[in-house]
């Protein structure tokens, strides 16, 4: 067998089901990136090829680099590396088909973290054109609001309405940054979650309609 024909080899990963799925990897994938190196050698060639496949597809790498060196440094094995890479993959693909092909890097990265805590599909969308119809140019912000309420235990559905809400208002960076620690201070102090978002939401609007 010739060194060009060694050199592309089909691994087997596995896929978020548990079913062996074949990767084929071409020469140049290995050490695309050094700081691959720090995996072991199987699932190094296994994350390259999903790395490479989200760059002819346009998607962001950076963040399937970090989840891989993410879970090595926890020191999680091969294939939950693998899985957790390939999900990503997948949602930075579903958040640029669901923001459009001029999103940028920044924004298909929010998008993929809002999909994964729960946003659907079709609320993303909605959020871009709401707020590309308010003025504002980038929706990374209105997302990045949404996973923090997520994280604070708002409930999907209620988080989705909210953003939309304020997104439709117009609220500038400082606003947003404004509700989202008025929401903190409102939880901390005891406050429903829920209520709390959708208390500082009507408020920050209405803030934003006066002006």
């Amino acid at each position: 067998m010739s060194r060009s024909l060694r050199a592309t080899v089909v691994l087997l990963g596995l896929s978020c089901g548990g079913q062996l799925v074949a990767w084929r990897v071409a020469p140049a994938q290995r050490g695309s990136d050094a700081r691959l190196a720090r995996l072991d050698s199987t699932t190094r060639l296994v994350v390259a090829a999903v790395v490479d496949s989200a760059r002819r597809t346009r998607v962001p790498t950076e963040p399937l680099i970090d989840k891989a060196l993410e879970g090595a440094r926890k020191g999680a094995d091969g294939t939950r590396i693998v899985s957790a890479v390939r999900g990503l993959y997948a949602e930075l693909r579903s958040a640029r088909a669901a923001l459009g092909t001029g999103a940028a890097t920044d924004e298909i990265t929010a998008g993929a973290n809002a999909l994964h805590a729960g946003m659907p599909m079709r609320t993303l969308t909605q959020l871009r054109s709401v707020s590309q119809h308010a003025g504002r140019a980038k929706v990374t912000l209105p997302l990045t609001v949404y996973t923090d309420l997520i994280a604070r235990k708002v409930p999907s559905a209620v988080a989705s309405d909210v953003v939309l809400s304020l997104a439709r208002a117009g609220l500038r960076d400082g606003d947003y940054a404004m509700f989202q620690r008025n929401v903190r201070l409102d939880i901390e102090n005891g406050a429903d979650a829920a209520t709390a978002a959708q208390t500082r939401a009507r408020g920050a609007t209405l803030r934003n309609v006066g002006r």
